[in-house]
Order: C-alpha cells, then sequence, then structure tokens
C-alpha cells in the first residue's frame, strides 16, 4: 500500500503549482526569485511536518521568512566587518 498522507515536502510543492499563475504573471527575474524561495521552504520540510498545519501555506511562509532573516544577518555581519576593517 501507498502513502496516505502527503508529505509536506508534496505540501510545499503542491502550492507552489497552486501559485503558477502568479508565477507565470511574474517577469522571469522574479519568477527565479520566487523558485528559490520555494526551495528555502524545502528547507525547513521536517520541522513544517512536525507541526503538520492543516493549511501549510503560514508554515511555507515562516520557513522563507527564517532563511531571509538569516541570509539578512550574514550580510548584516559582513557590513560589520567589513567596516571595522575601514576604520
Amino acid at each position: 500500500m501507498g502513502r496516505t498522507l502527503e508529505t509536506f515536502t508534496q505540501k510545499i510543492d503542491r502550492t507552489r503549482i497552486e501559485w503558477g499563475l502568479f508565477r507565470r504573471a511574474l517577469r522571469r527575474e522574479d519568477q527565479i526569485l520566487l523558485d528559490e524561495l520555494f526551495d528555502h521552504a524545502r528547507l525547513h520540510a521536517q520541522a513544517g511536518a512536525y507541526a503538520s498545519p492543516p493549511d501549510p501555506f503560514p508554515a511555507i511562509l515562516l520557513s522563507i521568512l527564517i532563511e531571509e532573516r538569516k541570509s539578512r544577518i550574514a550580510l548584516e555581519e559582513r557590513i560589520r566587518a567589513i567596516e571595522q576593517r575601514l576604520s
């Protein structure tokens, strides 16, 4: 017998498909960015599966925000390091 429950990764993929018309309306460079955001959500699929929310979209958005926040912190640290070297 196969799985009866959809995995969180499958929920992310389904959500990506559901937003396909939105994606198609974006400029090519924005389509690439949207694809990267959904890829970021996959990095937290285990947490999403553990939480098992009935609607996966908020968990997907939080996963994306976590990765974006990590990226911003890394950039801020690089800027501080450069500023310290220049001082």
